[in-house]
């Protein structure tokens, strides 16, 4: 007799088994491999990009890791400052100088002011001197690319994020030496008599978050996926870690409007000198690398500036207007004294390590030694995933603030920025608990950070649609912060933000601040002007004031009378600021930093899904381009019309490298950004691939079930 051992359907199902054990292994092999390729190239990509030798930067050839070194284009800047009360004129002027025997093509990411107004574009060849125009993006990339293929020098002005930008310059010849020159419009920060500005120098490594695999459509992913590596390209740079790239000096020229009681700077040695009414400042040593933001402080005589000032431009039929409003002094503005329910949100992640670390903890402790008896609050800790220390927010007693304490002494930086998860946590958090409602607790989120990331509009609309009654301030960390994405949460988040450059004022800046945001001096500010104006105001909702910070906005106006009146609550009375023609005082460059408020605003419209993204680009372009305004749609493109380059000779690209941040360790940064891009799209397209035949074998396995 014959005995069968297996039925064809059983021995079919083992075939089966034995080929998926044999593709999963294969794709467990190839995803190893790859991580593991992916791990040593990110660890060895800032050395390999940018090797710092005894006789100047070299790098390799892009794409050619086996390629011998090849000297890239030298940079050297200057930056010089004209600061006139709260407006600020810059000029940057950057050298670009090509030792090596081929002609190059040298690209540079550099960051500026994140409400700076770029204007102008000038390169200057030999003895010619070319004045960059303004085009459409597409329009000024078209441009520049032809006059690359045809061997004339030309540079391309494009904005990455509204505070870093990208320079191009094509045809730079050998042992030559081209500068360009460009210039911005930005404002002063006023915090009653205390004024600060920041140039920063150096930017940062940005973390952008892995897709999730969520949706495995092709079209969907294909997309996201070209939109990443669209994006880390932008972001991704090579770094030099010995810092001794792109020397900078500083020349400012100071007219305070009023006489100084202090003239500092937290972050460089200053040399000041004084010239009649103007200071001019310098750094010490005659230049510095651009390893950290510039912050220059100056405090004027109590009572010495006006409470209120007006600057003025016109242009054709339109007045352009720069308001500055002081709110009252604490002293005389009583605040009202509401319980608290606030939530600390602390990045814990790599590009923290080191001083952001050591200031982020000192704040944060400062912090919660100040919660008060009445409050409830908790504290969340984030890098690649995070955790609440007390699940939702507590009473303040002594016990919960002491752990709370050592729970942040406590803390280490490493891994990933991964924001999304514990912002949209904190914000979530708050609902009525033990019979307090929203309605009688003061509900915040104070957000530490160097923020660092690259997802700013995902995390933008993330703040807006879960902010409902809660207020969002955000505590900026670290030698170069992200200041645009610090200043537009908070924006969006109805608060305010706080800049901390160092360690040693990291605590008494941090008391002061949250002590300011126990409530607002005023609420529910408005402004009018004559009934027959036409008044373009921008943002559309005025920020609440807070302590002594001023009120800083551009306004435009046709048919303009010549009165304008502000107004806000307060808790003992209302704020009324009446300004007249007499207050005016004239200044070059408001019609810049107004068109700059409605670009913004315009973006911001895009971002929210009020207007289409091609009716919101036409809108930019139709303001960017009279004003002359480098946006994310509008370019400068600058081309020197003699043909230089011999059609024997070819063009090298180059990319010039940025200092790693001061501060910033460069083994702790992580991420599919991190200081590069491209591995962690590797790793996204290695796991799209996995997933994809992992769900395949699943979907079999049901199939060939359900035939069972």
């Amino acid at each position: 007799m014959k005995v069968q051992l297996f039925s064809h359907r059983t021995s079919q199902s083992y075939r089966q088994a034995r080929r998926d054990r044999y593709l999963i292994g294969a794709i467990a092999l190839i995803t190893f491999l790859t991580v593991l390729i992916s791990s040593v190239l990110a660890m060895t990509s800032a050395a390999s990009a940018a090797e710092v030798q005894n006789d100047g930067l070299y790098l390799r050839p892009m794409g050619q890791s086996e390629a011998p070194f090849a000297s890239a284009p030298r940079l050297a800047q200057s930056v010089q400052l004209d600061i006139a009360a709260i407006v600020a004129r810059g000029t940057v002027i950057q050298l670009f100088r090509n030792d090596s025997t081929d002609w190059v093509e040298g690209r540079y990411r550099f960051p500026l002011p994140d409400k700076a107004a770029v204007d102008r574009l000038t390169i200057r060849v030999n003895d010619r001197v070319v004045e960059g125009e303004i085009r459409e993006r597409s329009t000024a990339k078209k441009e520049y690319d032809a006059a690359k293929a045809a061997g004339q020098t030309a540079a391309l002005l494009d904005e990455n994020r509204p505070n870093q930008f990208m320079l191009s310059l094509a045809n730079i010849g050998p042992g030559e030496m081209i500068s360009v020159t460009l210039e911005f419009q930005s404002t002063v920060d006023r915090d009653g008599d205390l004024f600060e500005f920041r140039m920063p120098l150096v930017t940062a490594p940005r973390y952008i978050p892995d897709m999730k695999l969520s949706a495995l459509e092709i079209p969907q992913v294909k997309a996201e996926i070209d939109r990443q590596m669209a994006d880390a390209a932008r972001l991704g740079f090579p770094i030099d870690e010995q810092r001794q790239s792109n020397p900078t000096g500083l020349q400012v020229t100071l007219d305070a409007g009023a006489e100084l009681a202090t003239l500092e700077s937290p972050s460089h040695d200053l040399v000041v000198t004084r010239e009649g009414e103007k200071y001019k400042i310098g750094l010490r040593l005659e230049a510095e690398p651009a390893d950290r933001d510039i912050v220059l402080r100056w405090r004027t005589q109590r009572n010495d500036m006006p409470g209120a000032m007006l600057f003025h431009e016109r242009i054709g039929a339109v007045d352009y207007l720069l308001a500055m409003i002081q709110p009252p002094r604490s002293d005389q503005a009583k605040q009202l004294e509401r319980p608290r329910d606030v939530t600390f949100v602390i990045d814990t992640s790599g590009s923290m390590e080191g001083e952001s670390m050591e200031a982020a903890s000192a704040a944060l402790i400062q912090a919660l030694a100040a919660l008060g008896p009445k409050d409830r609050f908790d504290v969340i800790e984030f890098d690649s995933s995070f955790q609440r220390l007390f699940g939702q927010t507590e009473p303040a007693t002594p016990a919960r603030i002491q752990k709370a304490i050592g729970f942040v002494a406590g803390l280490k930086a490493d891994g990933g920025t991964e924001m999304m998860p514990p912002l949209r946590s904190a914000l979530a958090s708050g609902h009525a608990v033990e019979g307090r409602t929203d309605q009688t607790a003061l509900r915040q989120i104070v957000f530490l950070t160097d923020g660092l990331v690259g997802n700013e509009d995902e995390l933008f609309q993330m703040i807006e649609a879960n902010l409902g009654n809660a207020r969002l301030f955000t505590v900026s960390l670290g030698s170069a912060p992200n200041g645009w994405f610090m200043r537009k949460s908070a924006q969006l988040g109805a608060g305010e933000t706080l800049n901390i450059a160092n360690v040693s004022e990291a605590a008494p800046k941090m008391a002061e601040f949250y002590k300011r945001i126990e409530t607002p001096v005023a609420i529910d500010l408005d402004v009018t002007a004559d009934p027959a104006a036409r008044m373009e105001v921008y943002p559309d909702r005025l920020p609440d004031l807070y302590g002594a910070r001023a009120l800083i906005v551009p306004i435009a106006m046709e048919n303009w009378g010549g009165d304008l009146t502000f107004t806000g609550k307060m808790a003992l009375d209302d704020m009324v600021v009446h300004l007249t023609r007499a207050d005016l005082r004239p200044a070059k460059g408001i019609a810049k930093l107004w068109a700059r408020t409605k670009v913004e605003s315009i973006e911001d419209d895009i971002r929210r899904g009020a207007i289409g993204p091609e009716e919101g680009r036409l809108a930019v372009v139709d303001i960017a381009l009279p004003h002359r305004l480098a946006t994310a749609y509008t370019s400068f493109v600058a081309v020197d019309r003699p043909v230089r380059r011999p059609e024997s000779e070819d063009l090298r690209q180059r990319d010039m490298p940025n200092n790693l941040p001061a501060g910033m360790v460069m083994a702790s940064l992580a991420g599919p950004a991190g200081a590069t891009g491209w591995q962690g799209m590797i790793l996204i397209g290695v796991g799209l691939i996995a997933g994809s035949i992992v769900l395949l074998l699943i979907s079999r396995r049901r199939r060939f079930g359900a035939r069972k």
